[in-house]
């Protein structure tokens, strides 16, 4: 029996909270919660990772984490659902032997398979995504999509990830890929719809958003970096979600400090490759200055946030890090995600967390195929959840997870964690 705030279903009150067999058997009010009650720890339902890229190295080494590893990461950090946005097929088996043989249960985890790119260009510019270490679908035609789409379903797939973007971040920078044409968008949505797909799409500019909403998109995997956007604009993007994924994108910018600051919270030595830890504390000047895009990616930055925070207003906002990205870890980088967003705002705190469980939930189930909407925090629900210390940082670990009924040792995760290190099952082979 446990008695918690919980403040998704009221605020004002403190509930009895039992679980029988790994399910809520028992949700009810049994005393008023006073206003400044920072005591009583606030049961949230557990964390979503909205863009994640299981298949692709965090590492400044560019190495990549065992899949084990990787499931473990967001355990620790209190995220029960993973969003994999593509090249998951690559590591299905590792994680799913893990999961089989894991003491620890793991987080729930949906994946696209492998998304669809544009095919080269004239200029000789490939697609977005097939620079990564991951195979991509290369399409062109309504045959190359139906047999994206099948090969994605026989892998386990169960939504189709659209890689759309010329990687332009602000006005003038540099045109980095070759873009799907809109006749191609225009099938891609309606064949996606006709098989029952939800697709999500990746745009960087407002141009290419409005495209892309024009032609039937209404997910999208990061939010607009190119401007701010105004009343205006937005009345052009109604029913469209958008992930923020700052995180990625902030490892560019960031200071030798501000690294050591960023890696210096509870949670990463002891879930992350401490040579990554290592290599910070090397770090002179921002790589952003040193590949001349620091202006445009601060700029673009900024842009995503502002946006970000429109679309938590209009709770269409998705909590997501783009993890994968070197710098930007699974789990650790989440919290990261809330504490950025939040900047010194302490009115967005209460929606960043429902956004980032409850929302990021209702999206998981979606492109899992469940569409029953259910709230996972009802009686007979599966008793998956985060307790809360209120008062502390967002980014701040939980002070416990619970999945399934089942509570999380962390320090079993961190001993674990450190056994697959040792057994050097953490590296792909080097070539």
């Amino acid at each position: 029996m446990t008695r918690v705030a919980i403040p998704e279903l009221d605020p004002t009150e403190v509930f009895e909270v039992t679980v029988e067999d790994g399910h809520f058997s028992r949700i009810r009010p049994v005393a008023e919660r006073k206003a400044d009650d920072l005591a009583t720890p606030e049961l949230w339902p557990g964390l979503v990772e909205t863009h994640a890229h299981v298949g692709l190295p965090a590492n400044f080494d560019d190495s990549l984490e065992d899949p084990r590893i990787v499931a473990l990461q967001y355990l620790y950090s209190g995220v029960t659902h993973v969003v994999d946005m593509f090249g998951f097929p690559l590591v299905k088996e590792a994680w799913e032997r893990g999961r089989a043989e894991s003491a620890l249960p793991y987080p729930e985890l949906v994946h696209c398979g492998y998304a669809v790119t544009a095919m080269t260009n004239a200029a000789g510019l490939t697609g977005h995504g097939v620079e990564f270490p991951a195979p991509v679908h290369i399409i062109a035609t309504e045959t190359d999509l139906e047999h994206a789409i099948r090969s994605n379903v026989e892998r386990g797939g169960t939504f189709l990830k659209v890689m759309f973007t010329d990687g332009t971040e602000q006005p003038g920078s540099p045109v980095k890929f070759s873009r799907l044409s809109r006749r191609v968008l225009e099938f891609s949505a309606r064949i996606a719809a006709e098989r029952g797909i939800t697709a999500v799409i990746d745009c960087n500019t407002l141009q290419e958003t409005r495209w892309a909403y024009e032609c039937g998109f209404r997910l999208f995997a990061h939010t607009v970096r190119d401007r701010t956007l105004d009343a205006a604009d937005w009345k052009e993007f109604d029913g469209a979600r958008f992930v923020s994924t700052l995180a990625g994108l902030r490892t560019m910018i960031m200071t030798g400090e501000e690294f050591r600051a960023e890696y210096g919270r509870e949670g990463f030595a002891e879930t992350q490759d401490l040579r990554n830890l290592e290599f910070s504390q090397g770090i002179e000047k921002p790589y952003g200055i040193e590949y001349g895009c620091q202006e445009t990616r601060t700029a673009a930055l900024a842009d995503m946030r502002r946006n970000a925070l429109s679309t938590l207003r209009e709770g269409t906002l998705l909590i997501g890090t783009d993890s994968g990205n070197t710098g930007a870890y699974h789990g650790y980088s989440l919290l990261s995600e809330l504490d950025l967003l939040r900047g010194d705002d302490a009115s967005l705190e209460g929606p960043l967390r429902h956004q980032a469980t409850i929302g990021g939930r209702r999206y998981f189930d979606e492109l899992s195929g469940d569409t029953h909407g259910s709230h996972p925090l009802r009686v007979g629900a599966a008793a998956t959840y985060n307790l809360h210390a209120p008062g502390r940082p967002l980014s701040a670990l939980p002070l416990s997870t619970v999945i399934r009924g089942v509570p999380i040792d962390r320090q079993a995760v961190v001993r674990t964690i450190a056994e697959l290190r040792a057994a050097g099952t953490d590296r792909k082979e080097e070539s």
